[in-house]
C-alpha cells in the first residue's frame, strides 16, 4: 500500500460523528453533509495548532536571524558576527516575539499597546452597560466614567456622585491608554498600527516605547496644565511619533528613503489636520506631543546603539516607563474601587 493511500488514525470522536451520520442517513437527511463538514473542521483545527506550535517554537528558540544574511546568531547579539548588521531591531525570541506576533506585521511594542488600549476600552463599555447609563459604543455620554478609568483631569472636580476626583499625577500617563468611543479608537488604533511599526523597525522596540509615552506624557502636560479640562486619548503620543518621523526624514536628506518618508508623514499631517477638525480635537495635546517627538528626532541615530551601556540606558528607560504605566493604572484601580457606583 502506497503512503498516499493509507488513511489517518480514527479518534473517538471521529468514530462518534461518523455513527450520527450513518443515524441521519437512515432517516433521510444529509449525514455526508454532516462528515464533510467535520472534515473541514478538523482540517481548521489542525493547521491552527500546526500555526500555534510553529509561533511557540520561534519564541523558545535559542537563536534569531541575520535580515541582511540570513544566518542564524545568538539571540542576545547585538550585531551579526558574520556581516556585522546590527540586529537591535530584530525580534528577539521569547516573549517580545510572541507579543510581535498578535497581529500579523506588527511588532512587539506596537501589539502590546494595541492591547492595552483594546483592554481598558472594553472595561469602560463593560461599566457604562452595567450602570445603565446613556451613550454607546461610539461615545461614552458620562464624563464621570472617564475620570474614575483614568482621564486627564488637571484640577480637582466634584462628579455628580459627590466625590471630589482630579490633579492626580498619574492622570498625565493613563490618558494615553484611553479613548472616547470606537471611532476615536479605531482612528488612533490605525495610526498606530501604521507609525508604530515603522518607528519601532527603524529604532527599536526599547526606544519606540520611550518615545511613545513620553510623547503621551508631553501631550497630557501641554493640555492639562494650562486650563483645566478632560482628556483622552493617544493622539499626542502620535503626533509625537509623525514629528519623529518628519524630522528624521529631513535629516535623511535627498536618499531615496527620507524623500519617500517625506511624502508618507507629509500626507499623514495633512489627513490628522483635516481629522481634527471634523472631532472635538485637543490641539494643545497634539502640540505637546509633536514637540516631545521632533525633540526626540534631532538627536536619536536609527537602530544602531552608540555602545552596550547606550542599549542598556534605554532598556532601563523603557522597564522605568513600564513601571511607571503599571504603578499609574494601580492607582486608578484603587481610586475607582473607593469611589465609582459602577
Amino acid at each position: 500500500m502506497h503512503d498516499d493511500d493509507k488513511q489517518p488514525q480514527q479518534s473517538q470522536l471521529d468514530r462518534i460523528v461518523e455513527w450520527l451520520a450513518q443515524v441521519m442517513n437512515r432517516l433521510g437527511l444529509n449525514g455526508k453533509r454532516l462528515l464533510w463538514r467535520w472534515k473541514q473542521k478538523r482540517r481548521d483545527l489542525g493547521e491552527t495548532g500546526m500555526r500555534t506550535e510553529i509561533l511557540w517554537r520561534s519564541a523558545k528558540t535559542k537563536h534569531k536571524m541575520c535580515p541582511s544574511c540570513r544566518a542564524l546568531v545568538p539571540r542576545t547579539a547585538g550585531k551579526c558576527p558574520e556581516c556585522s548588521t546590527s540586529l537591535h531591531a530584530v525580534r528577539t525570541p521569547g516573549v517580545t516575539r510572541l507579543l510581535g506576533n498578535l497581529i500579523p506585521g506588527v511588532r512587539a511594542a506596537t501589539s502590546l499597546i494595541m492591547l492595552v488600549n483594546g483592554f481598558w476600552f472594553v472595561m469602560m463599555l463593560m461599566a457604562q452597560i452595567k450602570a445603565g447609563g446613556g451613550g454607546s459604543i461610539f461615545g461614552f455620554s458620562d464624563p464621570g466614567l472617564l475620570v474614575r478609568f483614568g482621564a486627564g483631569l488637571s484640577r480637582p472636580t466634584l462628579l455628580p456622585g459627590g466625590e471630589v476626583i482630579g490633579g492626580e499625577w498619574w492622570r498625565l500617563i493613563t490618558p494615553v491608554f484611553l479613548h472616547a468611543g470606537l471611532l476615536h479608537f479605531f482612528f488612533n488604533s490605525f495610526l498606530l498600527i501604521y507609525l508604530g511599526q515603522m518607528v519601532e523597525d527603524i529604532f527599536g522596540t526599547a526606544r519606540f516605547w520611550v518615545i511613545y509615552l513620553s510623547c503621551g506624557i508631553a501631550g497630557s502636560m501641554a493640555s492639562q496644565w494650562p486650563r483645566a479640562t478632560l482628556t483622552v486619548g493617544a493622539s499626542g503620543a502620535i503626533m509625537g511619533l509623525i514629528g519623529l518621523l518628519i524630522v528624521y526624514a529631513y535629516r535623511r536628506g535627498g536618499s531615496a528613503l527620507g524623500q519617500s518618508m517625506k511624502s508618507l508623514v507629509v500626507r499623514l499631517v495633512v489627513y490628522s489636520l483635516i481629522m481634527s477638525f471634523a472631532f472635538n480635537i485637543d490641539h494643545l495635546n497634539h502640540i505637546g506631543g509633536f514637540a516631545c517627538g521632533a525633540l526626540f528626532g534631532l538627536f536619536l541615530r536609527p537602530r544602531e546603539y552608540r555602545s552596550k551601556r547606550d542599549a542598556m540606558f534605554w532598556q532601563v528607560l523603557a522597564l522605568i516607563g513600564v513601571l511607571l504605566v503599571l504603578w499609574a493604572f494601580t492607582d486608578v484601580a484603587i481610586q475607582a474601587t473607593n469611589t465609582s457606583p459602577y
